[in-house]
């Protein structure tokens, strides 16, 4: 009851590169690429190593009370 159908021979691949080309360009390019970033990798750790835990001080004046004590309020309040 079950059909045999005959089986369909798999399809060659697309795109082969038998001569190595694209593998080789491929690594040209990644090597200087892979350096480069491990450069600048090592010196973003070097800074974050070498950075001042201490912040300078901020000079921020402090916040004015809301409601002036014993005087009239403003003209305009909102």
């Amino acid at each position: 009851m079950s059909e045999s159908s005959p089986q369909e021979p798999v399809p060659a691949p697309v795109f082969v590169d038998q001569s190595g080309l694209r593998s080789r360009l491929f690594r040209r390019f990644g090597w200087p690429v892979s350096v480069v970033g491990a450069i600048l990798a090592a010196a973003m750790g070097g800074s974050l190593i070498g950075m001042q835990a201490d912040a300078p001080a901020m000079e921020i004046p402090p916040k004015p009370a809301y409601l002036p004590t014993g005087g009239p309020l403003p003209p305009f309040w909102p």
